[in-house]
């Protein structure tokens, strides 16, 4: 089942269930079992230039790990975040924000440092173009144009 939504997580569960042998009922007790443990999240991905916010950076940055549940809320919470997590090394949050542009960057981060004190961000990761995201091709204004399946499991 797994396999066959990393190819097309759009599948109504019928599909899935014809895909995977199973009844529409099987599939949607499955799916909700595997969200409700947390294997299994669904997301809406888009285009991220036609969104306004064509430059992904990634910052790495150190927290005290007192704080490390309240800087990774309010990162989370952003609406230009797309990713955050703790990672092991000096560094350890990361987090891929999608901004306006180059500018946009060091004003993010100032906002950023200004809102969480005991974050310090140690280096700043700038994409120049996503050729692939989970799996997906994407043109030059980040429009799927095929797939390359990725096995996660």
């Amino acid at each position: 089942m797994l396999d066959a939504l990393v190819r097309d997580g759009r599948l109504a569960l019928a599909e899935l269930a014809d895909r995977t042998d199973t009844s529409p009922a099987t599939v949607r007790r499955r799916l909700r079992r595997l969200t409700d443990a947390g294997v299994l999240g669904f997301r809406c991905d888009l285009a991220a230039p036609l969104a306004g916010h064509p430059v992904p950076v990634t910052l790495l940055a150190q927290v005290p790990a007192r704080d490390m549940g309240a800087v990774h809320r309010t990162l989370a919470a952003l609406p230009e975040c797309r990713l955050v997590a703790g990672v092991t090394g000096p560094a350890n949050v990361l987090a891929t924000l999608w901004v306006r542009d180059i500018a946009d960057i060091q004003r993010r981060e100032t906002a950023l440092c200004a809102r969480l004190p005991s974050l310090t961000v140690t280096d700043r990761i700038v994409g120049l173009r996503t050729v692939k995201r989970m799996g997906h091709l994407l043109d030059g204004d980040g429009r799927r144009t095929g797939m390359e399946p990725i096995a996660p499991w």
